[in-house]
């Protein structure tokens, strides 16, 4: 049955007013999410407070310390003054609330001075206390965890050297801070926090110091507690979620004590966070569960009107995709389907047309491919004819010139001065050079048309077989040379080894003028991109001069200095282009030259 008055988009809402199941589900995904914020705040909240209680024992510590420095210069303690230390400490002691005591003792641990007045306070001796020994070898220490011998309330010394006006130690001054007081103003400071939550402070071995809710725990090891998770590492700086070994699920923040090796330690119960998830969650789910038996029936009505128009339009759909464009769409209902309809019949029509222009596009530009394609083969084939009788017709005077110069030097060289067989030698080399020029010019030419076959290059042995080469014309030379290992790329192997031959080459020729030559070929890593280079340490050029290097017949060096035909560096940019990489040089005056290139996708 169909509804033709109602919009789809009074249906959709009547739909997702009405389901059920999403309901349910949306439910069940809000207590999850509720409980998951819950666990996300408490988890701030407890590494705050781990933080807050590290920055308040840091901050004593420190405070502490600082005392302890002012008193270590005094006069009356560096004079070891008994009656005036004790009178000194008592008054400044009340200033500090959470110590037991400010105390001093000489070199043999005798206490010379105290804050808290006892008769027999000076009748004590130190030297068996570990902090002691420490802080009367020069160092400011924090002590371990001792019970005190006049208070009987365990404490942590805090110690450190007095030294007189020769830098010589002659004394310790120390203050046992009270870690019951210090739990007690912890927990105070804290008292926004759940009653069940255990806030402590840990030594570097795991030590309770301080236990704001259970202070008969302080001198036992956290290893010991059930707040100790089995198998877990807890990080400081780090809030983790973890079952104590009482099976209770826990929060655990530890942030750092300075840098003391101390660390504070904030437990939290998530039954806290588990109970209100389930209680919110309960009342929306039973909220749901009630308006979606209430609106069960209408919405199966809703879901099978809306449901037969869908599948008539999926069925057009597939008409269409299966090439029907000529499919017409009809609905009866007055409502947004209807224009559904339209619109699907316009897009088919105007599919319908674009297919047929493509269509005669396609034919347009193959046809039109086709042309430039003979148009450019027979480009090439003129540009190739074209070289090749450049090249005859110049080779051919080349040649008599050449033949006739030699032939000059070698019949009439007896009626020739010095400076005419001079002039003939230079005719004869400048041909020779000409010669060498065409056929660079073919090669470079050659290079633009030939295709390129892509396989895997050992650059490596291509580069130790270049070197033997070299080595064979000039034996006498001392060149030390250095190959990486594992210089694979992939390219065309006949151009590659030209570019190998050049750049080789070149490292070879430019460092003939060093007693002990080196060249180095080898990779580096640019992102995802290998970058190949031959280092020397020849000659070098001024890299003002750069922008000449590659553009063929132009040389930064002269002739009579080093051979050449000025092309070879244009012949290896124009095949590093071809393969889709770059070339390029870094290099200073005399003192060598590295030329970079990589092979990207051939073209």
């Amino acid at each position: 049955m169909t509804l033709p008055f109602l919009t789809i988009r009074i249906k959709l809402i009547s739909i997702i007013g009405f389901f059920l199941v999403p309901m349910a589900v949306l439910s069940i995904y809000n207590h999850y999410e509720i409980l998951k914020r819950e666990i996300d705040d408490l988890k701030g909240r407890n590494f705050s407070a781990a933080t807050h209680v590290a920055v308040e024992v840091d901050r004593l510590i420190t405070e502490t310390t600082g005392v302890l420095r002012v008193l270590s210069r005094h006069p009356t303690v560096v004079a070891c003054e008994p009656a005036a230390m004790d009178r000194l400490f008592a008054k400044l002691l009340p200033s500090y609330p959470m110590r037991l005591n400010i105390l001093a003792a000489d070199m043999a641990g005798n206490n010379v001075g105290s804050g808290v007045s006892s008769p027999t306070v000076h009748t004590l001796n130190y030297n068996d206390k570990e902090w002691y020994q420490r802080a009367r070898r020069g160092a400011y220490i924090i002590g371990d965890l001792h019970v005190s011998k006049l208070f009987k309330r365990p404490a942590v010394m805090i110690a450190g050297p007095v030294m007189d006006d020769h830098s010589r130690q002659v004394g310790v001054v120390g203050i046992p801070i009270d870690l019951n007081a210090i739990s007690k103003h912890l927990a105070v400071s804290t008292n926004r926090l759940a009653n069940n939550t255990d806030i402590l402070v840990l030594d570097r071995k795991g030590g309770i110091m301080m236990d704001t809710r259970s202070p008969e725990r302080i001198g036992r090891n956290i290893t010991d507690t059930a707040l100790k998770c089995p198998g877990e590492v807890i990080t400081p700086g780090f809030t983790t979620v973890c079952r104590g070994s009482d099976g209770v699920e826990r929060i655990i923040s530890v942030a750092k004590v300075g840098n003391h090796g101390w660390h504070a330690l904030v437990s939290m119960p998530l039954s806290e966070a588990r109970s209100f998830a389930l209680l919110v969650s309960r009342k929306a789910l039973s909220a749901a569960l009630i308006a979606g038996l209430i609106a069960m029936f209408p919405a199966v009505r809703l879901v099978r009107s809306i449901l037969g128009s869908l599948q008539e339009l999926v069925a057009a759909m597939g008409e269409v995709e299966r090439g029907n464009l000529t499919y017409k769409l009809h609905f009866s209902a007055r409502d947004e389907l209807e224009t559904i309809a339209s619109s699907f019949n316009a897009m088919a029509q105007r599919l319908r047309a674009s297919e047929e222009t493509l269509t005669a596009l396609n034919a347009e530009l193959e046809e039109r491919v086709l042309q430039r394609t003979a148009d450019l083969e027979a480009m090439n084939r003129e540009l190739e004819s074209f070289s090749y009788s450049v090249s005859h017709d110049l080779r051919a005077p080349l040649r008599h010139l050449e033949g006739f110069s030699e032939a000059l030097l070698e019949d009439y060289a007896d009626h020739l001065d010095e400076n005419g067989r001079h002039c003939l030698e230079r005719i004869n080399g400048a041909s020779r050079r000409l010669s060498q020029m065409i056929d660079a010019m073919l090669e470079l030419s050659r290079l633009s048309r030939s295709d390129l076959q892509r396989e895997r290059i050992d650059l490596g042995a291509m580069a130790r077989d270049i070197l033997d080469e070299l080595h064979g014309t000039e034996p006498e030379r001392r060149v030390s040379v250095k190959i990486s290992d594992a210089m694979e790329a992939e390219g065309d192997a006949r151009l590659v080894r030209v570019v190998m031959e050049n750049l080789v080459g070149n490292a070879w020729k430019y460092s003939r003028t060093r007693q002990e030559a080196a060249i180095e070929i080898g990779t580096r890593q640019d992102g995802a991109t290998t970058i190949y280079y031959v280092r020397d340490n020849g000659v070098g050029f001024d890299m003002a001069y750069a922008d000449r290097l590659f553009a063929p017949f132009q040389r930064l060096h002269r002739e009579d200095e080093f051979e050449g035909t000025g092309v070879g560096l244009a012949t290896v940019q124009r095949i590093v282009h071809r393969h889709g990489g770059r070339l390029w040089a870094e290099a200073a005056p005399d003192n060598g030259a590295t030329f970079f290139f990589t092979l990207g996708t051939c073209s």
